[in-house]
């Protein structure tokens, strides 16, 4: 009876000593793995964040938009305009494009995080599907920024999203997307 305590003890003692090394140890141990079958670690994760580019061009809301409203959407001659006047996200009603291309130009200001996005989402049954590499970053200097989504598909339905990472702060804003129908 004793030898058995004593080997669960041991095998207690054994068990931790393994644990604790493979804590201190687990980047060693995985990085000669991925080196043995040939893998890098050290390869640096590429920053793919799509930037809008700065642009002097105004975004010119349609007469009679509520530029003070908390959201609203407008569609005026093929373009999208969107305001949003203290939101954490927000996406627009369904719509379709008139090409395969869509131009965004958006501007915003917001006292926390200095980045908010804009993406576009296709609808399919049961919901709505993010369009790959739509999202474009916005900085929230009040500068107007502007990037397009391409291949689409102009007989499918869009939205788009508008998001600020911030649970504390609230985004203030517009954009106007150029390529719709309507």
């Amino acid at each position: 009876m004793k030898q058995i305590k004593w080997m669960k003890g041991l095998l207690a003692l054994a068990l931790a000593a393994v644990l604790a090394a493979g804590m201190t140890g687990c980047e060693s141990i995985k990085d000669g793995v991925a080196n043995a079958l040939g893998f890098s670690t050290t390869a640096e994760e590429e920053d793919t964040t799509n930037w809008a580019a700065a642009t002097a061009d105004p975004i010119m809301l349609p007469e009679g938009t509520d530029a003070t409203a908390q959201w609203t959407n407008v569609v005026a001659n093929g373009t999208l305009y969107g305001v949003y006047n203290g939101i954490w996200t927000r996406n627009t009603g369904w719509f379709q494009t008139s090409g395969d291309t869509l131009t965004i130009t958006a501007c915003g200001t917001a006292e926390g995080t200095q980045r908010y996005k804009l993406a576009v989402w296709k609808k399919v049954d049961g919901g709505a599907q993010y369009v790959d590499g739509s999202t474009g970053y916005i900085h929230t200097d009040g500068s107007n920024y502007r990037f397009t989504v391409s291949g689409l598909d102009p007989s499918a339905q869009y939205r788009i999203t508008v998001s600020y990472d911030s649970s504390r702060y609230y985004l203030y804003g517009m954009f106007a997307a150029e390529g719709i129908v309507g």
